[in-house]
């Protein structure tokens, strides 16, 4: 479990950098250097993969610990395969009906929240909290998910200011959820 509490807090790191890399590259009016643009993508790149990293190792200890221990363990494929399918849903919605140009953040909240449910679902199957409290987690990364996705929909009818904030409230968010879960993880110990 440790693991995904460290890949927890990497991720919110990686949202964090993320943010200060959005703050000097979008921000109208305003442009920094390429050198520190470069970087601070570099860092948020370096930051997501490691944060990623570890959960998937956290998720498959705890699904080979459910296996060792003769239990059902958590169910990964279930939660990617619904991924996937909502991802596709979300495409084809904004862009074909929607018209909205597609860019990485679709992608983006969508792999995010997976991520969290696989996490979540591993830390319920290791026993780390009951069932009561893996719904509302979940239904706090789905909320989180969904503004993030009203976010997304909204970026190109703003004026270029509100459209610059628009596009920090999910980074905020994930943030907030990645901190909060590894917070509720260390005082369950």
């Amino acid at each position: 479990m440790e693991k995904i509490l460290t890949g927890n807090l990497l991720f919110a790191g990686c949202c964090v950098v993320y943010l200060v890399w959005w703050s000097v590259a979008f921000r109208p009016g305003f442009s920094a250097p390429m050198t520190i643009k470069g970087f601070l993508f570099l860092a948020t790149a370096v930051l997501g993969v490691a944060g990623l990293a570890k959960i998937i190792q956290g998720c498959s200890l705890a699904g080979q610990n459910a296996q060792a221990a003769g239990t059902h363990g958590p169910h990964y494929m279930g939660i990617i395969a619904a991924a996937a399918g909502v991802y596709i849903v979300l495409l084809l919605l904004t862009n074909l009906l929607m018209h909205r140009q597609v860019t990485t953040e679709l992608m983006l909240i969508v792999f995010w929240a997976c991520m969290e449910v696989c996490a979540c679902s591993a830390l319920w199957s290791g026993g780390l909290f009951g069932g009561k409290a893996f719904a509302v987690i979940v239904a706090i990364v789905l909320v989180a998910a969904a503004s993030g996705m009203i976010c997304y929909l909204k970026y190109y009818e703003l004026e270029p200011m509100t459209a610059f904030y628009d596009g920090m409230v999910p980074l905020i968010l994930f943030a907030l959820v990645c901190v909060g879960l590894s917070v509720y993880q260390i005082l369950l110990r």
